[in-house]
């Protein structure tokens, strides 16, 4: 049996449905590691790149912040358990959230991290990825040749 996975299958559907909600500019699914996995429509592909370069650094920063909030151990290696961040710019919120395991979404926003549109794609993204989290998943990659 065949395992659907986000490494696997095309999501790009399920995130033009998603860009399609009120002030939303762009999404794009990740995995933990920096890759893209798929982008709404009108995202270009480098720009994609490398807003998943960023949004992997975002996540392991965040992962790292164990001893600042006071856990001596999170999930089993010392780091909490990642779910999402925001980053409010003027004018726009961009939004993170961790999807299945090894994958993340990002989502772009237009408004300040206050505003109705961000409500709107916070729930959005949320009943997105509750609805579809066996297939944001992604497998766990082999080491490159010649690594341990």
């Amino acid at each position: 049996m065949t395992e659907h996975t986000a490494d696997t299958v095309d999501m790009t559907w399920a995130l033009n449905e998603l860009a399609r909600e009120r002030g939303i500019v762009n999404v794009l699914l990740f995995t933990s590691d920096g890759l893209l996995l798929a982008a709404s429509d009108g995202l270009s592909r480098e720009d994609a790149e490398r807003a998943c370069a960023a949004f992997s650094g975002m996540k392991a920063l965040n992962q790292d912040l164990s001893g600042f909030c006071g856990q001596a151990d999170g999930d089993g290696d010392g780091r909490l358990t990642w779910r999402h961040i925001v980053s409010d710019m003027k004018d726009h919120t961009v939004l993170v959230f961790a999807a299945g395991r090894r994958t993340g979404v990002g989502v772009s926003v237009r408004g300040d991290s206050m505003s109705q549109e961000v409500a709107v794609a916070i729930t959005a993204t949320m009943k997105m990825i509750r609805g579809l989290r066996p297939v944001l998943e992604a497998r766990e990659r082999p080491a490159p040749a010649g690594t341990s």
